[in-house]
């Protein structure tokens, strides 16, 4: 690919995303289904993961030109670890979930495990301040263990049953 060719679609992408990233700003914000109770992390989330992934894809193939020269390794070794943080990112927006019910509370984890705290067996739990956002660490009699940002997830159900529990 000539150097042109490659200019131009570096700054195709890049306009794009652009685009994207402005009309993203000025839609319409819908209401949430009142059904919909699985709460999710924010968008901001798959968009640093989706650009990652594109600038990554984009080093690799400025890395891995046909020519070998032994300066480009450390260009393909950082490009591998930028695609691969993206990827990191996209997969944990797409596991992670959040349900808050009336009597218990359930959770993806990062990984894609699905788990489950009842509010009848919840065993300790904690408030803490973490850099000037209140986080919530509820622990089950089973060990199982979640920590949430109380100001970015409604657990308004799950914080009120630990503090019953614990008194």
């Amino acid at each position: 690919m000539s150097g042109f060719a490659a200019k131009a679609v570096i700054i195709l992408i890049v306009v794009t995303l652009v685009v994207v990233l402005v009309a993203r700003f000025f839609r319409r914000v819908t209401p949430a289904k009142p059904g919909t109770r699985r709460q999710r992390m924010p968008l901001l989330v798959p968009l640093v993961g989706a650009a990652l992934t594109v600038a990554g894809s984009l080093l690799a193939l400025a890395a891995f030109s046909p020519q070998y020269k032994p300066e480009l390794l450390p260009t393909r070794i950082a490009s591998a670890v930028v695609v691969l943080a993206g990827l990191a990112a996209l997969l944990a927006y797409r596991n992670w979930y959040l349900e808050v019910f009336s009597d218990a509370v359930r959770f993806r984890t990062v990984l894609g495990r699905e788990k489950r705290i009842d509010y009848r067996d919840i065993a300790a739990f904690q408030v803490k301040k973490a850099a000037g956002r209140e986080r919530l660490t509820v622990r089950s009699r089973d060990g199982v263990r979640l920590s949430v940002d109380t100001a970015r997830y409604s657990v308004a159900p799950l914080l009120a049953a630990a503090r019953s529990a614990a008194s």
